[in-house]
């Protein structure tokens, strides 16, 4: 699995560990509800700064600029700026409830209207990341390898969020890749440095002639990396037909 399915997994089983924390606050068992609810807006943190972050600065915060032009861009930096909120006010009522770090004046003593507003935003924040997951993560997962054959002038390597198909390619010297973007934003950048495309978003081609044989190893600069992770591929050019 991806680290962003494990992500959308450990989110959605927080925001139902919060609802069980608040029925524990109901039936009056405060200190596991204190438990329950610290834990999660701590891990929350964790991801935070571990995860959503690295991958905001990767792919929107480069387009900014664009956001007010495009939803791809628009919707995660909602999600980014309400999930700020919505954890610093959580962190706000840890510290509040379970520390004495906060000055008198600025502590609060009813704790319900508090607590109801951080889960309620906790929650739409949630439902933004099901929806950013739908545009940016689906799609079918790479085949990991396709057998050598004898290929046309041209082959053809279809993106989509988030994988190259087919991952793994064997052709001749003297043959053209063609790398066709059918979901979401990439790019094809080779890890000697190569070659890199422009940035392509549906319908977007970038092509390659290879007429060298080796094994060339590329990866989205967007979602990979080089070395094979993430989003990556390789083509490996035999000497002749």
């Amino acid at each position: 699995m991806r680290l962003a399915d494990w992500n959308l997994i450990v989110q959605l089983a927080m925001g139902v560990a919060l609802l069980a924390g608040m029925a524990l606050a109901r039936a009056g068992r405060i200190r596991a509800h204190q438990a329950c609810q610290t834990s999660v807006v701590l891990l929350n943190l964790v991801l935070i700064v571990g995860v959503m972050a690295p991958s905001f600065d990767r792919q929107v915060a480069p387009h900014l600029g664009e956001a007010f032009r495009s939803a791809y861009f628009a919707v995660p930096l909602v999600h980014a700026a309400l999930g700020t909120v919505t954890e610093v006010l959580a962190l706000y009522i840890v510290l509040v409830a379970g520390t004495s770090l906060v000055p008198q004046s600025l502590r609060f003593t009813n704790y319900k209207p508090w607590m109801r507003t951080t889960l309620a935003l906790w929650w739409i924040v949630i439902a933004l990341g099901i929806g950013i997951y739908g545009v940016w993560y689906r799609g079918t997962p790479a085949q990991t390898a396709a057998p050598a054959a004898p290929a046309p002038a041209h082959v053809t390597v279809t993106l989509r969020n988030f994988a190259f198909e087919l991952q793994a390619i064997t052709i001749p010297a003297g043959t053209t890749v063609d790398w066709t973007d059918t979901l979401g934003r990439h790019t094809v950048e080779f890890d000697d440095g190569s070659f890199k495309s422009e940035e392509m978003v549906a319908g977007g081609i970038a092509s390659r002639r290879f007429d060298v044989p080796g094994t060339y190893a590329y990866h989205c600069s967007f979602h990979g990396n080089r070395g094979g992770s993430g989003m990556s591929g390789t083509v490996t050019v035999t000497a002749g037909k």
